[in-house]
């Protein structure tokens, strides 16, 4: 058999097979995609064109609705990065750590959250962090990421936040580390809502929050030692 009887054999293989099963291309959208086809008038050909204009529609529906999400969420990140200018345009005014957690505190009560602030080295009281017990959730959740998003166990709450936090057991938790050149504590914000921090939410501004909140535990005084605690407004 010659090559070009070989190559016809082939072809009409694969037309017959086509003929026998019109819904091949259907099923194979990938294919469709890539082929280009020759579109005159009169030509067989042409019920795929309609098939690739078929698609390219829905595409565009797609695309149209994914536009539709980005704007709304556009929206939803401009009003969330003018609330953390402004909450960190605040903190930087002040000039003590109390004050600066009663300003962030605060600021989250106004977003329907609740802030906890621990750090390690200080002395033992609401304030501070446990080293071992933060390396322990460090190890089982954080895993090198950045932040943790997500639900957290009682366990976990009493471990991080201490016995006196009133955290919600069903509601959703940020947790950040706070470092320089090493760990500083951690920010914490809460929401009663289970489903409020999802772990594949976007920290960026929260993030940048962090490194201006370790920019100040390392330059300010404390200046409320005498004080286990402060006023806590966002938390009652």
């Amino acid at each position: 058999m010659s090559q070009f009887e070989a190559d016809a054999l082939t072809s009409e293989v694969v037309a017959n097979y086509l003929r026998e099963h019109p819904d091949f291309f259907t099923k194979r959208g990938d294919l469709v995609d890539s082929l280009a086809l020759p579109h005159h008038e009169g030509q067989a050909a042409i019920s795929l064109v309609h098939l690739q204009m078929k698609r390219q529609r829905q595409r565009i529906d797609e695309l149209e609705e994914e536009i539709s999400t980005l704007m709304s969420l556009a929206k939803s990140n401009d009003r969330t990065f003018h609330e953390f200018m402004s909450l960190e345009e605040s903190i930087l005014k002040c000039d003590c750590l109390i004050s600066v957690i009663k300003t962030i505190e605060d600021a989250a009560k106004l977003m329907g959250l609740v802030a906890y602030f621990r750090l390690l080295g200080t002395q033992p009281g609401y304030y501070s962090l446990d080293k071992n017990g933060y390396q322990r959730f460090a190890t089982n959740y954080l895993n090198g990421k950045s932040a943790y998003l997500g639900r957290l166990r009682k366990a976990d709450q009493v471990l991080l936040l201490g016995d006196g936090a009133r955290a919600p057991e069903m509601g959703s938790y940020v947790i950040l580390p706070l470092k320089k050149k090493s760990l500083q504590g951690i920010l914490v914000f809460s929401s009663s809502d289970g489903g409020h921090f999802q772990p594949d939410m976007d920290t960026l501004f929260l993030r940048h929050l962090t490194l201006v909140l370790s920019h100040l535990v390392d330059t300010l005084p404390w200046k409320g030692q005498t004080y286990e605690r402060v006023s806590h407004s966002s938390s009652q």
